[in-house]
């Protein structure tokens, strides 16, 4: 039942929207069961069994509320994946992210890591994407990664551009202690890492 893509990957969205419409249905259908199981039995609904299936309703609904996040939500299509994994090649990236914020969720199709540039892409132009930019430079920040700069672009052929700017760049010697929570991870790697753990 878990999810086969990871987070960060492409097709992880329709991916996770499937597996947690089954977790929800399972976790919904495990009360109902309870509760008939306890009326059947008892032919009442004032017993235990009625208790349980309300106690256990808590855990569906909250897959509930993760499942109504993701349902207006898509994967990429093919087209334009293709057409960024051009540029991208094999520069630390992560696909299909929902950064989360105090106060909204921001959408990115696409984002690259090299040393201390972070560069995202979301066709989301409505967005106040200088708060998220200053959301991530901050967390980062917390976790000991700081002198990170965040650019995040509306603008698919900008973005590209910069991507393919950050991919000719040699990589930088940037003083890196690894993370005792991550001590296989190199610098890039746990950047993406910590901005994926702000994602849905």
């Amino acid at each position: 039942m878990g999810n086969t893509i990871p987070k960060g990957e492409y097709g992880y969205t329709d991916a996770h929207k499937r597996s947690q419409l089954i977790k929800t249905l399972i976790l919904f259908l495990l009360p109902a069961a309870i509760f008939t199981i306890g009326y059947c039995t008892s032919h009442t609904r004032m017993n235990l069994f009625t208790v349980v299936a309300v106690v256990g309703c808590l855990p569906a609904c909250k897959e509930t509320v993760n499942l109504i996040m993701f349902w207006n939500r898509h994967s990429l299509s093919r087209d334009l994946h293709e057409q960024i994994a051009l540029h991208v090649q094999e520069l630390t990236h992560a696909w299909e992210l929902v950064l989360t914020t105090y106060d909204k969720n921001y959408p990115l199709s696409s984002l690259v890591i090299r040393g201390n540039e972070v560069a995202g892409y979301t066709p989301s132009k409505e967005l106040d994407l200088r708060a998220l930019e200053s959301h991530i430079i901050k967390v980062l920040k917390e976790n000991g990664l700081s002198g990170v700069h965040v650019h995040i672009f509306t603008d698919l052929k900008t973005y590209l551009e910069r991507t393919d700017v950050l991919g000719r760049r040699e990589p930088e010697a940037i003083p890196f202690t690894p993370d005792d929570r991550y001590p296989s991870l190199n610098r890039e790697q746990l950047i993406r890492e910590l901005i994926l753990a702000l994602s849905l």
